[in-house]
């Protein structure tokens, strides 16, 4: 049995139960919370290895307990997976802006569900192999919180933009292939992640202020992107 932790807050009893029953089986341990302000509570207490949160939660709904998870330093770098049935692009681009780790549309099967956990963890777990900040002229990254000190402004990252952010300032000033982020961030899992991988590029541009219609920042080539110079 693994040691992980996978704190589930749905307030669909039958969905909760089969979510559970899937993750259990997969070789997690679980903690079920049927509200926001429950499973806020037990994150604080449990400090899983991943929060997989819907939306439409009473009390408090997913989107506040996503920006609180993110806002407290003893949580703040929990992966968390949101699932939701509004799958517009919009409704995605709110979750990965609030700072989730990955989104899922319901319906969704329980196998995809179980990879994307996996998928995560692992992209969680190599942050503890990387040094604990990473400074490229007015931007640091600090490993260990997700955080970009950019421009003399802090900006809280979801570990995917992070994971982004870090890449591209390995390479200032030059191409970095999207093969190659899609390559980082989720490895050879065989899925299709191009439009994931946009979203992402979108939220991290936003949160550091590049211009959405002619980003500059973060700047589109043919092929991947290019962070320009952060002086």
């Amino acid at each position: 049995m693994s040691l992980e932790v996978i704190q589930i807050i749905e307030d669909d009893p039958l969905q909760a139960s089969l979510i559970d029953r899937e993750v259990r089986r997969a070789g997690y341990r679980t903690n079920v919370a049927y509200d926001g302000m429950t499973g806020l509570a037990d994150v604080h207490r449990l400090q899983p290895s991943l929060v997989l949160l819907d939306v439409m939660l009473p009390e408090l709904d997913g989107h506040d307990v996503c920006r609180r998870l993110r806002a407290d330093r003893q949580t703040q770098s929990i992966p968390i997976i949101m699932m939701s049935a509004l799958g517009t692009e919009e409704h995605k681009t709110v979750g990965l802006e609030l700072g989730a780790d990955d989104y899922m549309v319901k319906p969704f099967g329980l196998a995809e569900l179980i990879s994307r956990i996996r998928a995560v963890l692992r992209r969680s777990a190599s942050h503890a192999n990387v040094p604990a900040s990473r400074q490229e002229g007015d931007l640091l990254l600090e490993t260990d919180q997700y955080v970009a000190l950019f421009r003399g402004q802090r900006v809280t990252l979801a570990g995917i933009e992070w994971k982004i952010l870090r890449r591209l300032a390995g390479s200032v000033g030059r191409v970095v292939m999207r093969e190659e982020l899609v390559d980082v961030i989720w490895g050879q899992d065989g899925l299709i992640h191009d439009h994931e991988l946009e979203r992402h590029i979108k939220a991290l541009r936003l949160k550091l202020g590049d211009d959405p219609i002619s980003p500059a920042i973060i700047a589109p080539s043919a092929t991947g992107y290019i962070l320009t110079s952060p002086h």
